[in-house]
């Protein structure tokens, strides 16, 4: 890849993207303190809202400030496959917003696992994006390797998080298209796994034995 798409795609787009979102998560998190303290009539679904809207402005907030300051690569892989996975697995399931969900359940038990999923996940992600720092990146780059915190339970500590939060997206409305989008971005997540971990193989010698003591995503499990 030229050096003008790697910086199209390593850093100029990554900080349009999320800074797109930090206004728009932003903008929605403002508005709903403004209806609390207007009608003052917080539930716990609207507290659960505004928690999740929290931590997701907090989450891309911090991803600007990681892409405005990050350093040089020491070895990256831009192959096609690789991007193109890299993307979907980050950004595909804002798609849901533009496909109805047919049928979204109103079962109590069903939004309050959906709040916690959301909650979770994005608390897991946000928490390892504070130990992987400066060395985070979409497409596969080799910036450091980190082995510690939640790092040393699973070696893609922010995809699980990202996954936990994707179901809670889901699972309102799981019995309709939306599931085949989330079979997607599940998909694409493990997918671009295979490429960081091969890079990182290559890069690191000590990567092995870490991969050895550790799952990929679920720890104990997978």
């Amino acid at each position: 890849m030229s050096n003008r798409a790697s910086f199209i795609f390593g850093r100029a787009l990554p900080l349009g993207v999320f800074g797109f979102l930090v206004a728009i998560q932003g903008q929605l998190a403002f508005a709903g303190v403004q209806h609390a303290l207007t009608h003052g009539d917080l539930d716990r679904a609207g507290a659960m809202y505004l928690v999740n809207r929290v931590l997701t402005v907090a989450f891309f907030a911090f991803l600007v400030a990681i892409y405005a300051v990050r350093s040089r690569a020491i070895a990256r892989d831009h192959n096609p496959v690789a991007i193109v996975a890299a993307l979907t697995g980050s950004f595909v399931l804002y798609g849901l917003f533009l496909i109805p969900g047919q049928g979204r359940s109103t079962n109590v038990w069903v939004l309050a696992g959906s709040d916690l999923c959301l909650a979770s996940g994005m608390t897991l992600a946000l928490y390892s994006l504070t130990y992987l720092g400066k060395r985070f990146s979409i497409v596969p780059e080799a910036r450091g390797l980190v082995t510690s915190g939640p790092y040393h339970l699973t070696r893609h500590p922010i995809y699980l998080g990202e996954i936990i939060a994707g179901v809670g997206l889901v699972l309102p409305t799981l019995f309709s298209m939306h599931i085949l989008l989330f079979a997607v971005f599940l998909g694409a997540q493990i997918v671009r796994t295979h490429f960081e971990e091969r890079i990182l193989r290559t890069t690191y010698p000590q990567y092995e034995a870490y991969a050895a003591r550790t799952h990929r995503l679920i720890p104990f499990v997978f």
